[in-house]
């Protein structure tokens, strides 16, 4: 994006109101591109009292609760940035594409860029720390994470110092591994692993992959876990509807598309779709789809509550959606 336009495109604010019989929800497109083109977002994270985001072509910014953007100066390898981590409140770490990755700690500002050898075509697509020596990474071909077709090779690398070296403990040329997560619960390690029409969750018992449930037909892009057995998984179709998958029972949301992921707040959890959509639940399983107008059907790729009734959401394209949310008038001494 030249620079004109994106001045053009950062001015152009537009403002969606829903209002249904439960939550009226205001959505503000702060900012978007007019292409696929365009640079896009993938990850937000809160450090401090701003929020960092991570993006395409090494796009590393900050913004705050009100919208304001800034770039972050760091030695950029001008790689996609996929997933944020963090040891703890001072310690970074960042994993893109082309087997890069960053550590950055907040106090003495350093950085250090690490290059595992052999992944420079592969893309580091999530990622999690568990404790502040080890880490796990998945992801596959990087041509995968570009919308491309090819044999997947996916994997899961996990390192015990802190990311700095690392080694391959699961390998198949067939299936992508989309998310590796940590379950504090049980202090176990799951995978997604999708192959052509189906996705499984694997968990990582006595050094060992095995196969834990059969969640679907279709991609399921993300797992989060509420208990030691109970987990909400997340996914769907691209263009078409999205599914969340949880003890073995699924929901379906018609013209959402595919579900990106979810961020679970004090009163609502949000779900991230396609087409500047997100789904909205109340934690009684009433599940809402409101979105705004965008110049294409760009994805809203993850979402961050700022406050119990405000959120942040970014996705393909640079988009960037202020989210507001108000109680139901029964909720705030209406009707």
């Amino acid at each position: 994006m030249n620079r004109k336009l994106q001045i053009a495109v950062l001015l152009l604010i537009t403002f969606f109101c829903f209002s249904t019989d439960g939550q009226t929800v205001s959505i503000e497109v702060l900012q978007q591109g007019n292409s696929f083109k365009d640079s896009s977002y993938y990850d937000i994270m809160q450090v401090g009292e701003k929020y960092w985001i991570g993006g395409k072509y090494g796009i590393l910014q900050t913004i705050d609760n009100k919208g304001n953007l800034s770039a972050i100066d760091y030695p950029s390898e001008k790689v996609d940035i996929y997933k944020f981590d963090r040891f703890d409140e001072q310690n970074i770490i960042a994993c893109g594409d082309k087997g890069v990755i960053y550590k950055h700690n907040l106090t003495d500002k350093s950085w250090k860029t690490i290059k595992v050898k052999g992944y420079e075509n592969s893309c580091f697509y999530n990622m999690v720390v568990v404790n502040s020596s080890k880490v796990y990474i998945c992801g596959g071909k990087s041509k995968i994470a570009h919308s491309g077709k090819t044999v997947p090779n996916g994997f899961i690398l996990e390192s015990n110092d802190g990311g700095i070296s690392w080694k391959r403990i699961y390998f198949n040329p067939f299936q992508m591994v989309w998310c590796v997560k940590y379950n504090p619960f049980n202090e176990r390690v799951y995978a997604l692993m999708y192959t052509p029409n189906k996705t499984k969750l694997f968990v990582l018992n006595d050094e060992k992959w095995k196969k834990k449930n059969k969640i679907g037909k279709n991609i399921f892009h993300e797992v989060q876990f509420l208990d030691k057995d109970n987990y909400v998984a997340t996914g769907g179709w691209i263009g078409k509807k999205g599914e969340i998958y949880h003890n073995r029972n699924r929901v379906i949301i018609p013209g959402s598309g595919l579900l990106w992921g979810r961020v679970a707040g004090q009163k609502y959890d949000i779900y991230s779709a396609c087409d500047g959509q997100i789904v909205l639940d109340d934690k009684s399983g009433n599940f809402q789809v409101f979105g705004a107008k965008l110049n294409k059907a760009f994805s809203i790729y993850e979402t961050i509550f700022t406050s119990d009734h405000t959120a942040i959401a970014i996705g393909s394209a640079r988009t960037i959606l202020m989210i507001k949310i108000e109680d139901p008038a029964s909720e705030v001494g209406g009707i």
